[in-house]
């Protein structure tokens, strides 16, 4: 097993990889090169095109942000977020699919479709009922590599078969923490510990280096127009700005520190008992059974009772293995098309394909 593998490996706590070889070839993930479909079980809701309890909202997306998604159907439609039902943040540096539900007492059809730049979103039928998390089956990905070189096809295929058999770690993958500013998990300890001092530090002054140039100017003369998070950080009321912001992120802040911390604890697992260790379902750090497993982590990251259990609590499996896995041809390129189930990261996928060769795309 080879050890961080990838440069964003050390601050985001992904310590493992299970291959030790590599494609060998540079891979970008980008709309170009990286397509998600949310895979959704509409039978369990009762679907049908014409009128329900709930309508669905299909929505397209090249490069941009689920919550911006989210903030141009509030804002066009006239429904405040916290009315819209939605399953997992997916990834801004790729083309998705993926579905919105709204009450269909609050929805004016004839203000859809909306379409503006990278975002379309159509009205595609209506539930008979709130639709739940059971009916999120996960992801579908296709990956597309630029390459025509044949032994990477080989070279695919065996890396595809043994994390399919074996399993990989189920990490939280860099997205969870910002692959541009690896720091939500800093923000969401911050958050915690009711350090505004310091988080108003890390979120608008620090500069980190895979960050693009003119952000990191804009960091250093003061000047956030453009950037979300900061902009909304700075005109919230006094004292609140934290807070407002937890809010407007769904906690997801607070929710990448014990994703660090629970990366934190496979590592311990795997350097104990390999990968057969992680062959079952862990707490995560805010269940009542956690310390079992965690204490050795809250002490060297100085976490006190009273803060851990404003932590998540949910059990999550070990390992994962993707699943209906295609490995094709086409033209000048490869494709590899596989499924995960909910929670699970595909860019842990890509880490075991391309090691220190995967890059992100996007500010």
């Amino acid at each position: 097993m080879l050890v961080y593998p990838h440069p964003l490996d050390y601050a985001t706590g992904i310590k493992y990889s299970v291959v030790d070889k590599s494609l060998g070839v540079e891979y970008t993930v980008s709309p170009e090169s990286f397509i998600v479909e949310e895979i959704v079980d509409f039978e369990k809701t009762g679907f049908n095109n014409e009128k329900g309890e709930y309508a669905v909202l299909r929505v397209l997306k090249v490069n941009t942000e689920t919550f911006k998604a989210l903030e141009l159907v509030s804002s066009k439609l006239g429904i405040p977020v916290g009315n819209i039902i939605f399953f997992g943040i997916k990834d801004k540096n790729a083309t998705t699919k993926s579905y919105f539900f709204i009450k269909s007492q609050l929805l004016d059809p004839s203000l859809l479709p909306i379409e503006t730049r990278g975002v379309k979103i159509e009205l595609v039928g209506f539930t008979k009922k709130k639709p739940s998390r059971s009916i999120f089956q996960g992801n579908k990905f296709t990956v597309i590599i630029e390459t025509g070189r044949v032994e990477v096809v080989k070279t695919l295929r065996e890396i595809v078969d043994i994390i399919s058999t074996t399993g990989i770690p189920s990490y939280y993958g860099y997205q969870r923490f910002g692959v541009k500013r690896c720091n939500s998990h800093l923000l969401g300890k911050l958050l915690l510990l009711k350090r505004e001092d310091l988080f108003a530090d890390v979120l608008l002054r620090t500069i980190h280096l895979l960050e693009d140039p003119d952000v990191s100017l804009r960091r250093l003369l003061g000047v956030y127009r453009g950037l979300i998070y900061e902009e909304h950080y700075i005109s919230s009321k006094l004292g609140m700005g934290m807070t407002s912001l937890a809010k407007k992120t769904h906690n997801i802040l607070v929710d990448a520190y014990a994703s660090y911390l629970f990366n934190l604890l496979l590592n311990k697992i795997i350097e104990i008992s390999s990968l057969n260790g992680l062959a079952t379902s862990l707490p995560m750090p805010g269940c009542l059974n956690a310390t079992d497993y965690y204490s050795d982590i809250f002490y060297l990251e100085s976490l006190k009772p009273s803060v851990i259990k404003l932590l998540p609590c949910f059990h999550r499996p070990g390992l994962f293995k993707p699943r209906n896995n295609v490995v094709y041809t086409r033209g000048d390129s490869v494709i590899y098309e596989f499924e995960l189930e909910p929670g699970m990261y595909a860019s842990i996928v890509l880490r075991e394909l391309f090691k220190d060769k995967l890059y992100f795309e996007g500010k």
